[in-house]
């Protein structure tokens, strides 16, 4: 990382007429946006400059729609270059494959008035079960009553993937929408504090369409959610239909805007993050913990992706070796199109499978380290230390033994993260396994969203 410093302080200097490079082209980018946007836009950049920036504003969902204002407050972000939000070391923390948590980072007044507004508008009826809610609490008590809104997981979303169109969160109507006006703007100088620090993201600050990714979410008593990834590689979306990360991409599918084909609207799930509203929650007694599955080892390489080749599993590190990120290559030549890759530390790339393969089921039963083990991987050293980072699981699962606190291969450690108010939480939406304890006795609130990255095909 110490080789990448002057490249980045490079970037960040440049003069292009007088201003760095960077925060001209946010200013440009801005520029289109707001010319396209809404005719107001265009009678307020011929207004004086102190009143520009303050009415516009002020005009907000109203005058732009959410999708515009979250991308306009992206834009402005990076154009202001805002730092100073996470913490040193946050973002080599996520490079390496571990979970970032940030205590007491919103201020007092707004998680006070974001838990009032998000138990208010539960009250008033705008939260929605999610796709996630059939993992909760299926049954109340074991009395086969099925989804109860009251003990499962449910979001008041920003924008609905399936539709495209704007959510109950997202309403300038509803609550308080200054509040969640506010925290928009603040999540907006996050994002594009990791687009300018992290590797090998270069779309993440991108004003992509639909990438406001941002709810409420309610965990009723008894409610939890079991172990799962919020994003995987498109390619095996393709072999086997995966739930999460991926309704924006169907919806362009149905649309015809894809075709598996590279587009410009397609993104993924980069970075997922949690803002916890419970300002009382005491974990010992609460329950609800985030439990995050990490490696044991942090990573020699950077986790996730490396652009269209998105990570899929582990080399387990041993005494002489370290824990090294497994990729998959999609884009070989014909119908055997696969190739499992790893990355060392040094950016030095190797193929592990004897031959290129097509997507396979393999990497999706229960069980699939040993499948993958035996049909993909060439090298017997390497398949003794190959791992996935989570193979959904099948019927069978219930008739293997139990994977305790180290995980399948030994190489996992857990953390319970206690969800108290006011913390924030990022972390990597490929590598990063999680899951959410039951709670016990009372509702559970939190903000959670994720922020896009372009979704390459090619």
């Amino acid at each position: 990382k110490a080789s990448m410093a002057p490249a980045r302080r490079s970037l960040m200097t440049r003069a292009v007429g007088g201003q760095p490079a960077r925060i001209c082209m946010a200013r440009r980018s801005l520029l289109l946006l707001l010319l396209s946007a809404h005719p107001m836009a265009w009678a307020a950049l011929r207004q004086p400059v102190r009143w520009q920036r303050r009415q516009f504003i002020s005009t907000g969902v109203g005058a732009l729609g959410a999708e515009a204002v979250w991308r306009h407050a992206v834009a402005g972000a990076a154009a202001a270059a805002e730092g100073g939000l996470l913490p040193a070391g946050a973002v080599e923390q996520i490079e390496a494959g571990r979970v970032v948590v940030v205590r007491n980072w919103l201020p007092r007044e707004d998680l006070a008035a974001l838990c009032a507004d998000a138990q208010a508008s539960f009250a008033a009826g705008h939260f929605k079960p999610d796709a996630l809610a059939s993992y909760g609490q299926k049954n109340k008590a074991g009395t086969g009553q099925g989804f109860d809104a009251k003990s499962d997981r449910m979001v008041m979303p920003s924008f609905y993937p399936s539709t495209g169109f704007d959510g109950p969160w997202a309403d300038p109507k509803l609550g308080d929408a200054a509040a969640r006006g506010r925290f928009r703007t603040r999540m907006a100088g996050v994002k594009a504090q990791l687009a300018m620090q992290l590797q090998d993201r270069p779309s993440l600050l991108a004003n992509t369409a639909q990438t406001h990714e941002m709810s409420y979410t309610r965990y009723g008593p008894g409610a939890s959610l079991p172990r799962h990834t919020d994003e995987h590689h498109y390619e095996l979306k393709k072999a086997h239909p995966v739930a999460s990360g991926d309704e924006n991409v169907k919806r362009l599918n149905q649309q015809g805007h894809i075709g598996y084909v590279q587009q410009a609207e397609a993104t993924r799930r980069s970075v997922t993050w949690l803002v916890y509203l419970n300002d009382d929650w005491n974990a010992a007694v609460d329950g609800g913990e985030l439990r995050v599955h990490e490696r044991l080892q942090p990573s020699a390489a950077r986790v996730g992706a490396r652009g269209p080749d998105l990570q899929i599993g582990w080399l387990r590190a041993t005494a002489t070796q370290p824990e090294e990120p497994v990729f998959l290559d999609a884009r070989r030549p014909g119908v055997a199109n696969c190739c499992l890759v790893v990355c060392a530390g040094d950016g030095v790339k190797r193929d592990l499978s004897f031959a290129p393969f097509s997507a396979s089921p393999a990497l999706y039963l229960a069980g699939g380290d040993f499948f993958a083990r035996k049909l993909l991987i060439g090298d017997s050293r390497d398949a003794k230390r190959f791992h996935l980072i989570d193979a959904p699981k099948s019927a069978a699962s219930a008739y293997l033994p139990a994977v305790g606190d180290a995980g399948e291969d030994g190489g996992e450690r857990v953390r319970d993260i206690a969800p108290e108010g006011g913390t924030l939480v990022l972390f990597d939406s490929v590598s990063i396994p999680h899951e959410v304890l039951a709670t016990r006795g009372r509702e559970r609130l939190a903000l959670s969203g994720w922020f896009h990255e372009k979704l390459y095909f090619a």
